[in-house]
Parts: C-alpha cells; sequence; structure tokens
C-alpha cells in the first residue's frame, strides 16, 4: 500500500532530494518488470542480517509511553472507519494520503493554542482526498471528523478554528453551504472554501479547493462541500463511541499483528501507528482508488501500520495477488530491483529518479503466508537488515 511512500514518520518516507544511486545488497536489477513473488520461491535464513532490529514480537499496550496507540489513539482509528474517504463523495478523487488521528496530544497541524482554546477533544480523524498528485491541479478536499466531550465544546471549537486568518491574507467573507444554514463558512483569501459544522459532540471540518475553476466562483466548492458533509454525517452515525470512562480498556492489537511491524524509533512517532480495518487504512494510502479495488480482490481485512506495515488477505494466494498489485502499480515511478540475499520471496523496488521524487527510495513487498510486509529504507544495507528483521517477526510462532 502507498500507506508507506508520502510523509515522513512511522512507515511515512522522506523526501529526497538525492544526485548518485547507492549500490549495495539490492542490485541494479533487470529493466524488465521483474515476476512477482511466487510460491516456489524460499527464504533463505542463513542469509538473513537484521542488524539491530527486533526480530521478536513486540507486546503491545495500549498505555504510553510504551507505545503511541493508547486509547484515545487507538478510539481515534476507530473513527477513521466511519470517515469516508473524498473518493466515495467524488470518484475523480483518486490521490488521498496524510490521514493522521487528532487529539489532545496529536492536535491539528498549524494551530497554534488548539488545547486551550479547543478544550474536550476526545477522538478525531483527518483525511485528504484529490484529483492529481499536485494539489494546484484540480479538486482537492480536506476531512477532518473531531469528537468532543459535549456538544457546547464542538461549538466552540467551530468558532476558534473560523477566526484562524492571517491578518495579511484576510478572508474574502461567510458563504452558505446548501442546507447546512448552521454550518459556517468563509472564501479565504485564496478562494478555497473552509467549513466548520457543529453536530452533537462531532465537528465537521473541511477545506476545498480547486484552483483551476476560481474564475467561475465558489459554487461548484460549495456543492462539493455539502457532498462531503452529506456522507461524512452518514458514515458517522455508524460509529459506535467509545465511553470516555472504558477508553482505558480499548486494546491496541488484539490480532497480535501490530508486534510483528518493524517499531518506530525515536522521533518517528506520528499519530498513525496501530491496527486499522481496511477502510480506516484507505484513509491513509496515497492512492485509494488502486488499493481498494485490491483490497477486495485479496480479501484484505486488517492492516498494521508502523514503521513497517502488514496486511492479512485471505489466503496464501491472495498475498501473492497484493504483492504482484502493488508491485506494478509502482512501475510509473520505481524500477524493479533484485531483493536482498536470501529474501527471494521478496518484490523489490527502486526510485528511477531519486533527484527529484518524493518516496522511500527502496521499496520491497514480502509475502509471508497470508500476510504482506511492507518495507521500504532510502539504503540499500537498511533495506535488507528492515526486510531480514521484517521475515523473522513474521514467521515468529508461524502465525
Amino acid at each position: 500500500m502507498r500507506i508507506a511512500r508520502s510523509r515522513t514518520g512511522p512507515g511515512r518516507i522522506l523526501a529526497l532530494a538525492l544526485t548518485a544511486v547507492l549500490a549495495g545488497a539490492c542490485g541494479s536489477g533487470p529493466s524488465e518488470p521483474a515476476a512477482p513473488a511466487s510460491q516456489a520461491a524460499t527464504v533463505d535464513v542463513s542469509q538473513l542480517d537484521p542488524g539491530n532490529y527486533p526480530v521478536v514480537p513486540r507486546a503491545i499496550t495500549n498505555k504510553k509511553p510504551d507505545i503511541t496507540v493508547g486509547d484515545v489513539i487507538q478510539e481515534s482509528i476507530r473513527l477513521a472507519e466511519h470517515t469516508p474517504i473524498p473518493l466515495e463523495v467524488d470518484d475523480r478523487l483518486v490521490f488521498g494520503g496524510n490521514g493522521r488521528a487528532i487529539t489532545a496530544d496529536y492536535p491539528p497541524m498549524g494551530i497554534d493554542g488548539f488545547n486551550d482554546r479547543a478544550p474536550g477533544l476526545v477522538a478525531g480523524w483527518q483525511t485528504n482526498g484529490r484529483h492529481r498528485s499536485d494539489i494546484s491541479l484540480g479538486l482537492n478536499v480536506h476531512l477532518s471528523v473531531l469528537r468532543f466531550a459535549t456538544p457546547a465544546q464542538a461549538v466552540t471549537a467551530a468558532d476558534f478554528l473560523l477566526g484562524q486568518t492571517s491578518p495579511e491574507y484576510p478572508d474574502k467573507g461567510p458563504l452558505q453551504i446548501p442546507g447546512y444554514p448552521a454550518a459556517k463558512a468563509t472564501l479565504t483569501s485564496l478562494d478555497w472554501v473552509r467549513v466548520y459544522y457543529a453536530q452533537g459532540e462531532y465537528l465537521y471540518w473541511l477545506t476545498i479547493q480547486d484552483d483551476l475553476t476560481v474564475p467561475d466562483g465558489p459554487g461548484f466548492l460549495l456543492d462539493v462541500a455539502k457532498r462531503v458533509l452529506d456522507k461524512a454525517i452518514e458514515s458517522v452515525r455508524d460509529y459506535h463511541p467509545t465511553p470516555r470512562d472504558q477508553l482505558a480498556g480499548l486494546l491496541a492489537d488484539p490480532d497480535d499483528l501490530l508486534g510483528r511491524t518493524l517499531p518506530a524509533g525515536k522521533g518517528q512517532i506520528w499519530a498513525t501507528e496501530g491496527l486499522y480495518g481496511p477502510h480506516g487504512a484507505l484513509t491513509l494510502d496515497d492512492r485509494p482508488a488502486v488499493s481498494r479495488v485490491v483490497f477486495a480482490d485479496t480479501g484484505v481485512d486488517l492492516v498494521a501500520s508502523s514503521l513497517s506495515n502488514i496486511y492479512r488477505t485471505r489466503d496464501d494466494a491472495s498475498a501473492q495477488r497484493f504483492t504482484a498489485a502493488f508491485g506494478d502499480e509502482l512501475l510509473d515511478r520505481y524500477r524493479p530491483i533484485d531483493p536482498p540475499p536470501g529474501l527471494a520471496t521478496a518484490r523489490c523496488l527502486q526510485l528511477k529518479d531519486v533527484k527529484y521524487a518524493i518516496g522511500a527510495k527502496f521499496m520491497c513487498y514480502l509475502p509471508y503466508h497470508r500476510y504482506v510486509a511492507e518495507v521500504s529504507a532510502d539504503q540499500s544495507q537498511d533495506l535488507r537488515q528492515r526486510l531480514s528483521a521484517q521475515y523473522e517477526l513474521l514467521a515468529h510462532g508461524h502465525i
């Protein structure tokens, strides 16, 4: 999945600006797409080199500071399952990503004083959808759903966020969202539409932009905002919030899968590390239109996300199809390379243009029975160690 390709942090990759291609254990590989890993391929454990990465699954608790997926983060991930991806509103929004929890520990980025001015936040999730990879070339929808302790606190948060405008670039004026007279909306100096709609203890926060339609005025963006609100409210109706006094009882890793991912190191923690259902995982994905089809075909029902990502498919054959599909989808930016020594079952790729592209320099998909691990790195030796450790984590106890 492209969970790991578009952002820094656990399982998120740094934007590269390298001018030389590093040689190493992965080799240069063939010029034509390599065949995906097959059931006949085997792993030679004598050649594995995990370096300093762990090879025994770690126990995941739901108490900080053990891991970021504490009780409130896990509740936000539950909310992610009921936060629509913009693709479900408009099928042109085929690019996505930037999903993350929004909590008191992980407040909205770029908003100073959020916890003081918008108290009572219990859980929240944000997602994004775009028509093109470049946000300036078409429709772009940003959606956040925030759950507060009381309806009054949701209204307070809406008022606070509405006032977050730069004095140098003031908003052009208020707007009205069709069908939502209580929504607070404004047209920004960039001709974007911002919307804050409090309903019960929930706050729906939208930013809609389409720089290509600016000459036509905000009418189209207002229509999109209405459709996003309609879908978001409908989706949240199926969310059953965990009572606040029961949050501490949420299990962070009930299937013992997150503990088999590579753990994020110091400074790599983002508000995304956790265990997801397939829909929640799509809010992280930068190409959800593709991944949604692959998920359905291969029966993905669980995704663990940390420094590496693990996908649980329907069966062994589905894991092979998953590996092939995700590897093929990357061929517009990556070229096939040989996997590290001993890991013949992996399908590995390398960025074609490391100078300008955004993403991991190396990306590998490692099938193991019904599971597929997604492992990335910026150096070939680190890739070998991460992939070696990931295999041992999957094979430990023969899940």
